[in-house]
């Protein structure tokens, strides 16, 4: 199957494909075929729930071992001023328990997490997948299909209830999967 799709600069969530078909003013420019049945993942009793931060997929970080990427993202909003904190967090018993104490700490978080959140989120999958080495396999397996977190509730990293949002999570598992295949 053939996709034609609009220009990367209308489009930037597509940014990253090197094997796309563009729309230009209404003429088709052939880049190379894309496979486009997307990829969704969010729940944990379907397929590819692993590439969600909540998956039990423990990972060392600086000499310091993280019981899920959640865990791990939410301590590294604190590592720096508060690693008292940080630590707590590391330690919850759950990926949502350390999510919701990291709500609850906000006014401590590091003043530029908007900023540097998600080259964080690079890091924290980067780490993740190149630790388990079925879960990079099944990362690459996924072609140059679009991966989509189909979370309800969560308009940038995943596209929300009305399919809206960001996906800045699929995008940066995208983005992991291009630098794995080099």
């Amino acid at each position: 199957m053939r996709s034609w799709y609009f220009p990367r600069q209308i489009c930037p969530w597509r940014a990253h494909e090197r094997n796309v078909f563009f729309l230009v003013e209404g003429a088709a420019v052939p880049g190379a075929f894309v496979d486009d049945s997307s990829i969704y993942f969010y729940d944990r009793d379907k397929p590819y729930f692993e590439f969600t931060n909540f998956s039990l997929h423990s990972m060392e970080y600086n000499g310091s071992l993280y019981a899920t990427a959640e865990h791990l993202f939410q301590a590294l909003k604190f590592m720096n001023k508060h690693p008292d904190l940080a630590e707590f967090i590391r330690t919850r018993p759950s990926a949502r328990a350390a999510r919701t104490e990291a709500g609850h700490q906000r006014a401590k978080q590091r003043p530029d997490w908007f900023e540097v959140n998600v080259e964080i989120m690079d890091t924290v999958l980067h780490a993740k997948f190149t630790q388990h080495a079925e879960l990079r396999d099944k990362l690459l397996g996924t072609g140059n299909r679009e991966l989509i977190e189909d979370s309800p509730d969560d308009l940038f990293w995943g596209v929300g209830a009305d399919r809206q949002g960001r996906n800045e999570l699929g995008k940066a598992l995208m983005r992991l999967r291009e630098k794995l295949r080099a």
